[in-house]
């Protein structure tokens, strides 16, 4: 029963299909995307929840049990595949898990020669992810939408040998970093099909240097946008269909259409070159499904529930003219140590506000 009294029509995982193809389910979607925030819901430490695959397929469960949210998504957390090419992460018990970037395994440019394809499926924190969506798929995939999380190769490499020396070495090594790009993304073509093969109904991908913040777009095109290609297009071979997740400030919705043909894109800030959330709605919101755009940060941690429901019925009425292509979501993950029952407040809205 929603929030309004009225009983939802369909089940989470039909709604979220619905809504992927442009045609109006019963209510807006609600997925804020709770990840690692899904720990505190059974008492797990962060920290065991990024390494004990069973542990976070509880967690996850469990936290949908209480929130309802309509759509799970199997982000643990940026360092899961660099962790598999060698980089040494750090756990801490209660946050997310991060790079040692005092200890990079890729010190030097020389070092770029290092990088060697890896089979997912049998490394240590890959295979974990894909036992983690076959638990899901298992435990509630014929009613709740499951996605699939694949980190971007740039990004990858940049967890490798770290953010500020690698955006130098776009200049000074292009070539050995193009060189191991296309060695990563060999391994992230697996990565993302093992996935589908687990159950994922789609597959999450994240380019997440394709925006005005971080690179020109043309840079992002040679160094990362082409290699998204052949992932994207395994995915949908597969038979599933593909998403993208960019939290940054003016992505380039452009060029990630072109490179990587999403059927929605997860977003937090309105695309380069729409000064607002209203003209990006009018300019993107008929071209490719919305997944988003609430502030997570303040959804989490600042907002009342009632300044949140608010903010929530207006996204909902912005993206109105999206005709029924739009999922109510935090624009980024869920804040780890965020107000939980904020989350849940996002899908009241939606039972709410949201019914077409």
């Amino acid at each position: 029963m929603s929030a309004n009294g009225r009983r939802d029509e369909l089940t989470s995982l039909e709604r979220v299909g619905l809504a992927l193809q442009y045609k109006k389910p019963d209510r807006v979607p609600a997925a804020p995307l709770v990840c690692g925030a899904s720990c505190r819901v059974l008492g797990i430490s962060y920290d065991r929840w990024s390494q004990d695959p069973k542990a976070a397929t509880a967690s996850l469960l469990a936290a949908q049990s209480l929130i309802g949210f309509d759509g799970f998504l199997t982000l643990v957390d940026l360092s899961v595949e660099a962790e598999d090419f060698g980089q040494e992460v750090i756990f801490p018990e209660w946050s997310t898990a991060y790079p040692n970037f005092d200890n990079p395994c890729i010190a030097t440019a020389e070092d770029y020669g290092k990088v060697e394809r890896i089979e997912p499926r049998k490394a240590r924190r890959s295979s974990a992810v894909i036992e983690i969506v076959r638990g899901l798929a298992e435990a509630r995939g014929k009613d709740v939408a499951v996605m699939g999380f694949v980190y971007g190769p740039l990004g990858v490499l940049s967890q490798i040998r770290g953010h500020a020396e690698l955006f130098k070495d776009l200049i000074r090594h292009p070539d050995r970093v193009l060189e191991a790009v296309d060695t990563i993304t060999g391994s992230l073509v697996e990565y993302a099909i093992a996935q589908v093969e687990a159950g994922a109904h789609a597959i999450v991908l994240d380019p997440l240097y394709s925006s005005s913040t971080i690179l020109r777009k043309q840079t992002w095109e040679r160094f990362e946008g082409v290699f998204m290609r052949p992932i994207a297009d395994a995915v949908r071979a597969a038979g599933v269909p593909v998403v993208v997740h960019n939290c940054g400030n003016g992505v380039y919705f452009d060029a990630v259409i072109e490179h990587i043909k999403p059927i929605a894109i997860s977003h937090a800030y309105p695309a380069h070159g729409s000064p607002d959330l209203k003209h990006h709605a009018e300019a993107w919101g008929k071209k490719v499904v919305t997944i988003g755009v609430i502030d997570p940060a303040k959804a989490g941690h600042e907002w009342s529930q009632d300044e949140l429901l608010e903010e929530c019925r207006q996204q909902i009425e912005t993206f109105r003219i999206a005709d029924g292509g739009f999922i109510l979501s935090s624009g980024c993950e869920f804040p780890p140590n965020g107000n939980l029952q904020s989350a849940a407040t996002m899908v009241k809205a939606a039972q709410l506000h949201g019914w077409y």
